[in-house]
């Protein structure tokens, strides 16, 4: 996810030499969009048939439990090798799987992800970039202000 920010340079290399408490603080606006786009893909998620819902109404137990009910957020997963913050966001089942967003300095990895999945973290994603060029403008001027 690319991010526009006019920052100083030489205190952005500075900032890499120690990413720490950057990461630390890019934490809250990732969790913010993971929860946000696991609520909207929640209504995105094929739901059992009426037929289906009978057949297991008598007592039989489903072979796995419904997709909608398999949702979780988990994270932050920070990666300092890679200067990275991850936050996952997904359905644990067979037929989805989880979706990452985060912060990157490194290389990132593709794997996509399931379309409604998808579509649940494309609203969010412009909040996100603006959260985290907010985060990292305060994060600059905090711990490098100008002279």
């Amino acid at each position: 996810m690319p991010v526009k920010v006019k920052v100083n340079v030489t205190a952005l290399n500075r900032l890499r030499q120690r990413p720490e408490a950057l990461l630390r603080a890019l934490e809250e606006p990732l969790r913010d969009i993971a929860k946000k786009a696991l609520d909207v893909s929640q209504t995105l998620v094929p739901r059992r048939s009426t037929d289906e819902r009978a057949q297991y109404a008598d007592g039989d137990a489903p072979p796995q439990p419904p997709l909608a009910d398999t949702g979780f957020v988990s994270g932050p997963e920070i990666n300092l090798s890679r200067m990275s913050v991850t936050m996952t966001a997904g359905y644990e089942h067979p037929a989805a799987g989880a979706i990452h967003e985060g912060f990157h300095w490194g290389e990132e990895i593709i794997n996509p992800p399931p379309r409604f999945l998808k579509q649940g973290f494309r609203k969010w994603r412009g909040r996100t970039r603006k959260g985290v060029a907010r985060v990292i403008k305060a994060h600059l001027a905090k711990h490098f202000p100008s002279r």
